[in-house]
């Protein structure tokens, strides 16, 4: 097992990589712990899972593992990082070093799988009035925003889930697809957002990207709720990359390139459902487990909006911040002083929300801008991160200066 650092933290901590397994292996799984640093059971898990395959010579796959990706967090129990940002909410403005350097190493390995390991909190306060705790051992999902282009096919993302599930009962674990309950009493999978890992780095460089969180021991359980925490994400870590590994023919083609004309879909919602999900809880005042129907239950997603690819995307290089971004992301761009003829976004009206938007093609030279074609690895990402009327994207931050207050005209322009 070797080590390398791909970056350090705000405080100038280091950011270790193990590697371990077969590195002649064409099966590459990077594991990220620690992301939050006060979910500190995730990473003993990692550590564990590490220790148990370091001594195995003949390994069908090869990993690298990140075992605390807030080393400032951790050292604090804090969530955050050293400049309060979470990292996990980090991964579409990469405003931290510890992010930046996540990103730079998937570019540069390439791995064909990225596992995202976290803690949940099982107290939730619109439960707890119900005297309910969550009480599932494992949580575990893969990238729900639509414009993601999944390696597998429903049947073998029902496979997946059913494979772990079954695996980790085997074992005594309780374990169920991702999900979030909301305030408003509506239950979801996961977030549709790109800020998180999951979702933009399956975007950016066409991974199969994982969360698996494993539930936060209540302070009761001692140590044995905090070994059962660690060896129940221990065993989902094995049991998925038992999964990956006889699947490897799944993830080992070339990661998808875009062209012009193919539809992204740019906003989507989770769609109401008569279904309802069951998931393990504890009754806070009996301490009894069981199962229980929840209603309110949302487990698809719909597209609202579509747009079709352009051949690239010109921003003005006055949008130095927003080139700075891109070119964090890692897309190649050109400049071009002789664009001829391109389309160009308009409201409508000067009081027109931004959802009624006009649509023109353009025959005029322009010059000045920074040009990122979509024919490049991750170019429906460039969709999300720029069309005006995307749910995810960057006109969501007023520094980047991509709205329409000040004028009739979006600054970017497709070509």
């Amino acid at each position: 097992m070797s080590q390398t650092v791909i970056g350090k933290s705000f405080l100038g901590k280091p950011l270790t990589v193990d590697f371990i397994g077969n590195r002649k292996s064409s099966l590459k799984i990077f594991i990220i712990a620690g992301q939050h640093g006060d979910e500190k059971y995730s990473k003993e898990a990692v550590i564990k899972l590490a220790e148990y395959f370091k001594p195995k010579t003949k390994l069908s796959f090869h990993a690298a593992v990140l075992y605390n990706a807030n080393p400032d967090g951790y050292e604090n129990n804090s969530r955050m990082n050293a400049q309060s940002i979470d990292l996990n909410r980090d991964h579409l403005l990469l405003q931290s070093k510890e992010t930046e350097a996540i990103h730079n190493f998937v570019r540069e390995w390439m791995p064909q799988i990225v596992i995202d390991i976290h803690n949940y909190p099982s107290r939730r306060r619109h439960l707890l009035k119900k005297h309910l705790i969550i009480n599932q051992d494992i949580f575990i999902d893969i990238p729900t925003n639509l414009a993601v282009i999944q390696p597998l096919n429903n049947n073998k993302i029902k496979e997946f889930f059913t494979k772990i599930k079954s695996d980790l009962n085997s074992k005594g674990f309780s374990c169920e697809r991702y999900v979030l309950f909301q305030k408003s009493g509506k239950i979801r999978h996961s977030t549709l957002d790109v800020k998180d890992a999951r979702n933009s780095l399956a975007m950016r460089y066409g991974v199969f990207s994982i969360i698996l969180e494993g539930r936060e021991p209540l302070k009761k359980e001692g140590i044995l709720g905090k070994n059962k925490t660690i060896m129940g994400q221990f065993h989902a870590l094995g049991s998925v990359i038992d999964y990956l590994v006889k699947n490897r023919n799944e993830f080992e083609s070339k990661p998808h390139v875009s062209t012009q004309g193919e539809l992204v879909p740019i906003q989507s919602k989770y769609r109401n459902s008569n279904e309802r999900i069951e998931l393990e809880v504890k009754d806070s005042k009996t301490k009894k487990t069981k199962k229980k129907k929840f209603k309110n239950y949302s487990p698809d997603v719909e597209s609202l909006k579509f747009v079709d690819l352009p051949t690239s995307y010109a921003v003005p290089n006055s949008m130095k911040k927003l080139i700075k971004l891109l070119q964090k992301h890692g897309f190649s761009s050109s400049s071009n002083n002789k664009i001829n003829e391109y389309e160009m976004y308009y409201k409508i009206s000067e009081k027109s929300p931004t959802k009624q938007l006009k649509k023109k093609t353009i025959s005029n030279k322009i010059s000045n801008y920074s040009v990122f074609p979509v024919n490049q690895l991750g170019g429906r990402f460039l969709a999300l991160l720029l069309e005006p009327q995307s749910k995810f994207g960057l006109n969501r931050f007023s520094e980047l200066k991509l709205d329409f207050s000040k004028n009739l005209e979006f600054p970017i322009i497709r070509i």
